[in-house]
C-alpha cells in the first residue's frame, strides 16, 4: 500500500487529519505532526471522517477546559493582585 493511498480529511487552523485506511489516524498542524489516534474498528471512508471529526473535536473542548482552568486559577491567586 502506498504511502498515500490513504484519505485526508481537513480542518481550520492549518489543522489535517489522514486516515492510512486502516485503524491509524495522524494529526497535522501544517506539514508537522502534532498526534495521532487509533480506532479498533473496520471504517467506510464516511465513517473514518466521523471518528477524526468526533476526536478533533474532543481535543478542542479538553483544550478549552484546560485553558479555562488556567484562567480560573488566575484568578484564584493571591498573587495575581499583589503589586
Amino acid at each position: 500500500m502506498s504511502k498515500y493511498s490513504g484519505l485526508w480529511f481537513f480542518y481550520d487552523d492549518d489543522i489535517s487529519i489522514y486516515w492510512n485506511r486502516s485503524n491509524t489516524f495522524n494529526v497535522y498542524n501544517g506539514d508537522k505532526e502534532v498526534d495521532c489516534f487509533t480506532v479498533m474498528e473496520l471504517m467506510t471512508p464516511k465513517q473514518a471522517e466521523e471518528q477524526a471529526d468526533e476526536w478533533l473535536e474532543e481535543k478542542l473542548e479538553e483544550e478549552k477546559r484546560d485553558n479555562s482552568d488556567d484562567m480560573e486559577y488566575q484568578f484564584m491567586s493571591p498573587d495575581l493582585f499583589s503589586m
